[in-house]
C-alpha cells in the first residue's frame, strides 16, 4: 500500500509537470507547463491559454500560411502568434487586442529582438488595422507570409492589413501561439510551408521623416543599471569605458530600435547612445528628441534633461508611443561636444530618436 501511494504521488507530480501535446490538422503543438490546457469551448476541443503558449513541433517556417481559429473575450487581453522564432529571442509577432475591437490599434505587428517587444515604436496604420471582433463565436485568422511581407486576414476574404517590411527579414524559424491577461481559446490550427504563396494587400504609406532627423546613433552594447544614470547630475565616465560601440541606424519610423542591441533584466535595463556635435563657435541649439521608456540627456557629462514616458505613467490611457515630443536646448562649446542619451526600458519598446532642424554651423556625427 505504501508503495502504491508513493507511485501514485510520483505519477501525479509527473503529470502535473509534463508538457501536454495537442493535435490539430495532423500537426502537433506542445503546451507550456503553465497557462495552457486542453478544454471544450464553444462546441469543440480547444486549447485555453492565459500566460501560456502552444509551440508547433517539427516544422521550421519561412514562407507560407499560418491559420487558426480563436475565441476572445471582450475584456482586456492580448493573444497572437510568434513566427520565424529563434533561440536568441528573435521573432516576428502579430497579436490581437480583443478589447479594442474596431479601434485603430485593434491588432499589432511588431518585431521581437533579444526578447524585447516594440509596439511603442511600430504604431500606426502600417502595423495595425481597425478590425471588429465577435465574442460569441470563433474568429478565423490567417497570415500569409512571403519574404519580408505579410497579409493578415481576420474573418475576411481580403487582407485587413498588409505589412511590407517584416523587420527580421526572411530567416526561417519556429511558430508558437500565445495569450495573456485574459482567457483565449485556440482551435483548428494549421501551418503550411509554401514558397509559392502570393500576396494581395496594399501597405499604408511610409510617413515622411521629420526635418533634421538624426539618422544613426553610436550605442554601447553593454547595458547598465538605471540607478547609475537616473537622477544623477553628472555622467559617470566609468560607464562609458569598456563599452563596445555599435552604429545603429534608425528605421522607417525615424526611431532607433535599441532592442536590437541587447537583452535586459529588470534592473540592468539602460543603454547609452551618443552623438558628437562639432560647433564652429559656441552657440545654443534646440534638440528635439523622443524615447521609450525613460531617458536622461547629458551634454559633455552634465545632465540637462530627464523624462519618463513609461506605459500608463500619466493615466491609464497613456501608451508611451515614441515621437519627437520633447526638446532641450544644448549650450554647445566651440569644437566637439558629446551628447549621451541614457535610455531605460520598462515595457513595450526600447527606442530613441532625435532631430536638429537648424544645423547651421554644426556637424553631427
Amino acid at each position: 500500500m505504501k508503495f502504491l501511494k508513493t507511485l501514485m504521488a510520483v505519477c501525479a507530480l509527473t503529470s502535473a509537470t509534463m508538457a501536454e501535446d495537442y493535435t490539430a490538422n495532423g500537426q502537433t503543438w506542445t503546451l507550456s507547463d503553465q497557462g495552457a490546457s486542453i478544454v471544450t469551448h464553444m462546441g469543440r476541443q480547444a486549447v485555453k491559454v492565459n500566460r501560456g503558449t502552444l509551440t508547433l513541433q517539427e516544422i521550421t517556417f519561412g514562407d507560407g500560411i499560418i491559420e487558426f481559429d480563436i475565441a476572445m473575450p471582450g475584456t482586456r487581453g492580448f493573444a497572437g502568434v510568434n513566427f520565424r522564432t529563434r533561440d536568441d529571442g528573435m521573432s516576428e509577432n502579430f497579436y490581437l487586442r480583443g478589447h479594442l475591437s474596431g479601434m485603430p490599434d485593434a491588432n499589432q505587428y511588431q518585431p521581437i529582438f533579444n526578447g524585447n517587444s516594440a509596439w511603442q515604436i511600430f504604431h500606426g496604420a502600417r502595423y495595425s488595422a481597425p478590425t471588429r471582433y465577435a465574442t460569441d463565436r470563433w474568429t478565423k485568422v490567417r497570415l500569409v507570409v512571403k519574404g519580408n511581407k505579410m497579409d493578415v486576414y481576420i474573418d475576411s476574404d481580403e487582407p485587413v492589413l498588409h505589412v511590407d517590411n517584416l523587420v527580421q527579414g526572411s530567416a526561417p524559424g519556429g511558430v508558437n501561439l500565445n495569450g495573456f491577461a485574459a482567457d483565449f481559446y485556440y482551435s483548428n490550427m494549421r501551418v503550411t510551408k509554401d514558397d509559392s504563396v502570393t500576396l494581395a494587400g496594399t501597405p499604408a504609406p511610409v510617413p515622411e521623416l521629420p526635418a533634421g532627423l538624426i539618422k544613426s546613433f553610436h550605442v554601447g552594447t553593454t547595458p547598465v543599471a538605471a540607478d547609475k544614470v537616473e537622477a544623477q547630475p553628472w555622467l559617470d565616465k566609468a560607464l562609458l569605458e569598456g563599452q563596445t560601440w555599435q552604429t545603429l541606424a534608425v528605421g522607417e519610423t525615424g526611431a532607433a530600435n535599441l532592442g536590437r542591441i541587447s537583452a535586459r533584466t529588470r534592473d540592468v535595463n539602460t543603454l547609452l547612445a551618443k552623438l558628437t556635435i562639432t560647433a564652429e563657435e559656441a552657440k545654443t541649439i534646440r534638440l528635439k528628441y523622443g524615447f521609450s521608456d525613460r531617458v536622461t540627456v547629458f551634454l559633455n557629462g552634465h545632465a540637462l534633461a530627464h523624462g519618463n514616458d513609461t506605459y500608463q505613467t500619466r493615466d491609464y490611457r497613456y501608451l508611451g508611443t515614441i515621437g519627437l515630443f520633447d526638446s532641450v536646448f544644448l549650450p554647445l562649446e566651440e569644437g566637439d561636444n558629446d551628447v549621451v542619451f541614457a535610455v531605460t526600458e520598462a515595457f513595450g519598446g526600447w527606442a530613441l530618436m532625435a532631430a536638429i532642424e537648424d544645423q547651421t554651423g554644426i556637424e553631427v556625427r
